[in-house]
């Protein structure tokens, strides 16, 4: 998301002269009674009372919208989420958003530098997911095979293990993958940005599914006017053919299950590597579990800051 960037407005039209008729002879007034001390200060502290009532409305933003109408009338923007619900491209900041992460990735047994992250931020950081939300995550079984649940949960929780982040599973999904998939949905999942999609699916959905590719995971970031970027949904697609024939092979069921973790290591960040003996290498290979070098990167992945902004 690009940071929204100001318009400038013209001054409010000047204030019309006030025209009187013309008025013919007239007898003098009679002089006026002089002003007692008492009522210059009387109106003096008036004009004080008004001058704090028309700075406040000022500071306030009640002066600029009677002047300029309120924010839905101009053409600049309202920020991410503070337009009513219906009429936003992104959903309310901070939601389930905690004061502290979650969970914590466990102590590395030993660490590793074969790993690589698919995106860096300007102050070298990984692109992550906030370890202060949960990430919650749909399925489309439609066209899995009978033993997918246990296949997902066993992924789902070795990905979380690995990196202390918290998955939440919403239930099944109508959803069909999508290389344009909108990050936030209300019409289907609410107010909130769009669950993580984990789907069986074919290469005519998939067009990237063509060839030996079993498997593709990623996620969409949004990027804020103050520099913080973060993940905020993504998807898992699984070419329903190959993986029905690696289930029905000889430790199909543990081949399915590393075949998941690797597509949710790209969905949390991690990229392919040329070391075999890591899970995230980008060929198929005998490894089952995250590897060193697999786990020193989603541990750092894990470890993100928080952000009530998004």
């Amino acid at each position: 998301m690009e940071p929204y960037g100001s318009s400038k407005w013209p001054d409010p039209d000047p204030p019309r002269p006030h025209y009187l008729p013309p008025s013919g002879p007239h007898e003098p007034p009679e002089p006026r009674p002089p002003i007692k001390h008492s009522s210059v200060a009387a109106i003096l502290f008036l004009l004080g009372i008004l001058g704090l009532v028309w700075a406040g409305a000022y500071f306030g933003g009640e002066l600029q919208q009677f002047l300029y109408g309120s924010s839905e009338s101009q053409s600049q923007p309202p920020r991410p989420g503070l337009a009513p619900f219906g009429q936003r491209d992104d959903p309310l900041p901070g939601r389930e958003e905690a004061d502290a992460p979650l969970g914590t990735p466990p102590p590395l047994v030993q660490a590793s530098s074969s790993y690589k992250f698919l995106a860096v931020k300007e102050d070298g950081t990984p692109l992550a997911y906030s370890p202060c939300r949960p990430i919650h995550y749909v399925v489309n079984s439609d066209l899995a095979p009978a033993s997918w649940q246990v296949l997902v949960e066993k992924a789902v929780h070795e990905t979380g293990r690995a990196t202390g982040l918290r998955f939440i599973y919403d239930g099944p999904s109508s959803e069909v993958p999508s290389p344009n998939r909108s990050g936030y949905q209300p019409a289907r999942y609410g107010d909130r940005w769009a669950p993580v999609l984990i789907a069986w699916s074919t290469p005519e959905q998939v067009p990237r599914l063509t060839g030996q590719t079993v498997g593709l995971g990623g996620s969409s970031s949004i990027g804020l006017s103050n520099g913080y970027k973060a993940y905020v949904t993504g998807t898992v697609s699984l070419d329903a053919p190959q993986f029905a024939g690696i289930v029905d092979t000889p430790d199909g069921e543990d081949i399915g299950v590393a075949v998941i973790m690797h597509e949710l290591g790209h969905l949390v960040g991690l990229d392919h590597v040329d070391d075999p003996r890591q899970l995230m290498f980008g060929q198929a290979s005998w490894v089952r579990e995250y590897a060193a070098g697999d786990l020193t990167g989603l541990a750092e992945l894990g470890s993100g800051p928080c952000s009530k902004d998004f």
